[in-house]
C-alpha cells in the first residue's frame, strides 16, 4: 500500500494535520483568524471599525468550525490563497470578510480539491474497502502478499519503503509489536539520533525541491511546519517512517534465503 509515498500535497494538507472543529490550542486559531485578516489586507480606521471586526471574527470562526470543520487549518490558508490569486472563476475577489464570503470561498476549495483528488480517494477507498470487506482467510492471504512485497522489495534493492507500516499494533495508542520493540534494540540511541538527522535534512531538502516546482503554495506552508516542528523539538512523521524503513530492512536482510523464516520475523505480532 503506497499511499503515503504517492500523497498529493492536497491529500497532505487534509490528511497529515488535525481538523480545524478539533484545534483547541488558542494561538493556532488565532493564527489562523489573523492570517485571514492579513492576507485579505482588511484595515480598520476607527475605534467603530475595530469592533465591528472584533465582533465578527468569533461568528466567522464559529461558522467554520461548524460547517467546514473537516477542513485543516493549512487547507483553509491554501482556500485565501487562491482566493486572494482570484484561482476561483465563479468567486469575485472583495477586501472583506464575513460569512458569506468565507463560504463561498471553503466550498469552491472543498469542491477543487474533491475533483483533484478523484483519483487518488478512489484507489484509497478501494484498498480500504478491500481490507475492511475481507474474510479472515483473504486478510490473510492481503497479508502474505504484503510481506511478499516487503521480501521482494529487499531481494532485489536492499530496501523497503512499507516496513513502517510494520512499526505500531494501533495507529491511535502507539503502542509498538515486537517486531518493532525487537529491530529497535539492534541500534543505539546514539544511532538513533545520527540517523533521523541525516533523514530529517534529506526530507527538508525533498519538500523544498516540491515547493519549487509545485503550483500551490501551501507547498510553501508544509516547508515551514517542518523548520517549525524542528524549532519545537518535535518529531517529523515522514522522516520517523523512512529512519524506520531503514532500520527495518537492515534487519530483515539477515532472513531473504526463505520467506517463511521471514515471515516468522514478523508475522506472529500481527495477528
Amino acid at each position: 500500500m503506497q499511499l503515503e509515498l504517492s500523497k498529493p500535497i492536497l491529500a497532505k494538507l487534509n490528511e497529515d494535520f488535525p481538523k480545524v472543529k478539533n484545534v483547541i490550542v488558542a494561538h493556532e486559531i488565532e493564527d489562523l483568524m489573523n492570517y485571514l485578516i492579513r492576507i485579505l489586507n482588511i484595515k480598520v480606521s476607527n475605534q467603530e471599525d475595530q469592533e465591528n471586526l472584533d465582533f465578527q471574527m468569533p461568528v466567522i470562526l464559529d461558522f467554520i468550525k461548524s460547517k467546514f470543520g473537516l477542513l485543516t487549518i493549512p487547507e483553509i490558508k491554501e482556500a485565501f490563497k487562491m482566493y486572494v490569486a482570484k484561482e476561483f472563476e465563479d468567486i469575485k475577489v472583495f477586501r472583506m470578510l464575513d460569512c458569506i464570503v468565507v463560504g463561498e470561498i471553503l466550498t469552491a476549495f472543498t469542491n477543487f480539491r474533491n475533483d483533484s483528488l478523484r483519483v487518488y480517494d478512489t484507489k484509497k477507498q478501494l484498498l480500504l474497502a478491500e481490507v475492511s470487506q475481507s474474510t479472515e482467510t483473504e486478510k490473510k492471504s492481503i497479508r502474505n502478499e504484503f510481506l511478499g512485497q516487503i521480501f521482494d522489495e529487499l531481494n532485489n534493492r536492499g530496501y523497503s519503503d512499507n516496513i513502517w507500516q510494520l512499526w505500531e499494533k494501533d495507529f491511535k495508542t502507539k503502542e509498538l509489536t515486537e517486531f518493532a520493540n525487537k529491530v529497535n534494540a539492534t541500534v543505539t540511541n546514539l544511532e538513533k539520533k545520527a540517523m533521523y538527522a541525516t533523514e530529517q535534512e534529506f526530507y527538508l531538502n525533498q519538500i523544498k525541491s516540491e515547493m519549487m516546482t509545485s503550483r500551490l503554495q501551501s507547498a510553501k506552508w508544509i516547508v515551514e511546519n517542518a523548520n517549525k516542528q524542528i524549532r519545537n523539538k518535535q518529531k517529523i512523521n515522514s522522516v520517523v517512517n523512512r529512519c524506520r524503513c531503514l532500520i527495518g530492512s537492515k534487519y530483515l536482510k539477515n532472513y531473504l534465503t526463505d520467506f517463511e523464516e521471514f515471515k516468522n520475523q514478523i508475522e506472529n505480532d500481527l495477528d
